[in-house]
């Protein structure tokens, strides 16, 4: 395993998950697109390019996640990429991928959190994308599955 440092800004680009996302395994084909300024796109939307059906679910519809490059929010925040997940992602070198946090977006933001335990492991070069499940428990990996969102060190 190899330890991969965390984006701090999000650019536009192409991804396609070789295996799906979890529960959703047919969601292969994404697009993201950052949600912000000019260098302060810490925030973006992973849209999936097709319509998919969740898994045990009758009829497609639309998959868009909002995630967060972790690098700005969490500055300490490292992860370990498997051999497997680095052969899946075509990863030459593990220290060229990037990872991406999904966020859950809840109505009063404040309240909003990122998932830092299972992190989406990004390979830019090839536009490949995996989230990363780590086989042990959130106290193991020291990331939480609901980490609050860093509000005030934004603002600041």
């Amino acid at each position: 395993m190899t330890p991969l440092t965390a984006l701090k800004t999000l650019a536009a680009m192409e991804l396609t998950f070789p295996v799906g996302l979890p529960g959703i395994d047919s969601a292969r084909r994404f697009q993201l697109e950052p949600l912000g300024g000019e260098g302060m796109n810490v925030f973006g939307s992973l849209r999936c390019s097709e319509s998919v059906t969740a898994s045990g679910e009758p009829g497609a519809e639309a998959v868009s996640l909002v995630v967060a490059a972790p690098g700005l929010l969490w500055p300490d925040y490292t992860i370990e990429v498997p051999d497997t997940a680095a052969s899946l992602l075509e990863l030459d070198d593990p220290a060229g991928a990037v990872a991406l946090v999904v966020v859950t977006v809840h109505a009063d933001f404040a309240r909003s959190t990122a998932n830092l335990f299972a992190p989406i492991v990004v390979n830019p070069a090839r536009g490949l994308a995996l989230q990363v499940v780590p086989p042990r428990s959130e106290d193991e990996v020291g990331w939480s599955l609901r980490a609050p969102l860093p509000l005030p060190e934004l603002v600041a």
